[in-house]
């Protein structure tokens, strides 16, 4: 059981570890314009799952010789009552843009909110993003943990059979006097 528990524990975590990744393409590509930058916004889930990081990628959509500086947070909006966070991110030398990770902590409307500074000046835009519920507990999982009573069953059946082998006599045996 401590086995079966430890793999169980194996595959959630890789699951959590993959669903941060960045994926070869995005599932959505959004065109938006920061001031006088146009960008290409590179979503890797969508809608993103509250509790976890968005993975995103942004690049100039010209060739930027000039060196650009982004800054990105996610901010919720309307309704939630959650706090604006700061994204962590890196430069991408493919592109000249950034890829990163935003955090999205609870369920509902939010924005990444971008921020360039570039020899033009500054530009921001925001660009919407919907978080849903974190995601329910794996179906094989739940069947996993729900069959723990037969599981526990099946195995005091077998150790109950293999005792009553032990107690059966091999033959007959007789004692002469």
């Amino acid at each position: 059981i401590g086995v079966l528990a430890f793999i169980a524990l194996a595959v959630e975590i890789a699951l959590s570890v993959g669903a941060t990744m960045h994926g070869n393409t995005p599932v959505k590509v959004v065109h938006v314009n920061a001031g006088p930058y146009p960008l290409t916004v590179n979503l890797y889930k969508d809608p993103a799952n509250a509790g976890f990081a968005l993975p995103f990628s942004i690049a100039p959509q010209q060739s930027a010789h000039e060196k650009l500086t982004f800054d990105v947070s996610s901010i919720p909006t309307g309704y939630i009552a959650a706090t604006q966070v700061h994204s962590s991110f890196s430069q991408d030398a493919n592109t000249g843009g950034i890829q990163g990770d935003a955090e999205i902590t609870v369920q509902g409307p939010w924005v990444l909110h971008i921020t360039v500074d570039g020899p033009t000046g500054q530009g921001m835009v925001d660009v919407p993003i919907t978080a849903t519920a974190p995601p329910a507990i794996p179906d094989w999982l739940g069947w996993l943990i729900g069959f723990i009573p037969l599981y526990g069953l099946l195995i005091f059946l077998v150790l109950l059979r293999g005792k009553k082998k032990a107690r059966e006599p091999l033959g007959e045996t007789q004692l002469t006097v």
